[in-house]
């Protein structure tokens, strides 16, 4: 699996982009049929396949399919080499 470059505490810098994301599908469980303008939210399960990563993804060498996220990224943020 691909890892993240290692972080430049020289320069307190890490230059790959991240995201934190927190829910428990409580906002699919109470708009089922997206939001306003009916865009689907998605779930840890499906968040890839909702939001349209697939590709992002794939460009990074990731070619498995990922049915949850939050393992992908736990496995993700486990390989990098912080120090």
């Amino acid at each position: 699996m691909p890892s993240l470059p290692v972080f430049d505490a020289k320069t307190n810098i890490n230059h790959s982009p991240h995201v934190v994301l927190l829910g428990a599908g409580a906002s699919l469980a109470a708009f089922p049929d997206g939001e306003a303008t009916g865009r689907r939210l998605p779930l840890m399960n499906n968040l890839i396949g909702t939001v349209g990563l697939e590709g992002v993804l794939a460009q990074h060498g990731f070619s498995e399919e990922v049915e949850n996220f939050e393992a992908f990224y736990d496995d993700l943020s486990s390989s990098c080499n912080i120090q």
